[in-house]
């Protein structure tokens, strides 16, 4: 398994305020270390303080208002990477998407925030020699199984979405487990979705659909195909892949709808973004 580069960094701010919500191609760890400000998760607000760590699978909309100076540690690992850390007793990125976004780390703060810190120290050496690497590695599994650990399930992750059930009592509709619809979108991404496909795929209607999803995600089904379908081709370009095969091969039926819909949500066509990706303007 390829093991990509991952990227941390503190970063001080005297206010931070994003515009709209964003998203990454990679799994994000972000820890505050100083309080004030709120962070947008999908459709949940959370409060920005030290002992928070917040855990941000890919695709997964987010933005940050703090009008207070902003200290905090970012953590962005690509999925390869984290698929090679993982063994099959203990997969980290099956951990990643079932975790909580945040999770109150109490006493272990300290902890993690001393690997972070070891981490960046490691990172940071002009002259880091034989092992350092290695090192590095050792310093990023140890931080994600002790962050991932501490992590409560997410409850949707567990549960059904329940609604009131229809009058018809032959209905199946009543309980839908969102991560069965996740796994589905995932599989059949290349594949013509339609609200109508995946609602009749397990037997819902589509209203049902959407308020059970909408309610877990914070993403219409549809936002969600599409923005997947955008870090799948992000990935693909970084790969080589040529724009429109990278397009026809995440599900787009046009090659001017993709590049239309990547430059929208990406703000570079696919193929500048193909060249700074091949250049090391990695972001």
């Amino acid at each position: 398994m390829q093991v990509q580069p991952f990227y941390l960094k503190m970063s001080r701010d005297n206010s931070w305020y994003m515009d709209r919500p964003h998203f990454h191609e990679s799994v994000e760890f972000l820890m505050p270390v100083s309080r004030g400000g709120e962070m947008f998760v999908e459709n949940q607000v959370y409060s920005l303080h030290p002992e928070a760590l917040f855990i941000l699978p890919d695709a997964t909309l987010h933005k940050t208002l703090a009008s207070e100076p902003y200290e905090r540690y970012v953590l962005h690992v690509p999925i390869p990477t984290i698929h090679a850390i993982s063994t099959p007793r203990t997969d980290l990125y099956r951990r990643v998407q079932e975790a909580e976004r945040m999770v109150e780390t109490g006493t272990r703060y300290n902890e993690l925030l001393s690997l972070l810190k070891r981490l960046d120290w490691e990172q940071g050496r002009k002259n880091a020699g034989f092992g350092s690497d290695l090192n590095q590695m050792l310093l990023l599994s140890e931080f994600l199984l002790q962050a991932l650990s501490m992590a409560p399930v997410r409850r949707w992750a567990d549960e059904l979405c329940q609604i009131e059930r229809p009058s018809d009592p032959g209905s199946r509709e009543g309980a839908l487990q969102i991560s069965a619809v996740l796994e589905y979108l995932q599989e059949h991404l290349a594949e013509k979705l339609t609200l109508e496909r995946v609602a009749s795929e397990f037997f819902i209607s589509k209203y049902y659909l959407s308020h059970c999803f909408k309610e877990a995600t914070g993403f219409s089904v549809m936002e969600y195909v599409i923005n997947t379908r955008i870090l799948r081709a992000r990935r693909l370009l970084q790969d080589g892949y040529r724009v429109q095969t990278a397009g026809e091969m995440v599900g787009f039926q046009s090659n001017e709808h993709f590049i239309r819909t990547f430059t929208s949500l990406t703000g570079l066509p696919p193929k500048q973004y193909a060249k700074r990706f091949s250049q090391g303007e990695r972001k």
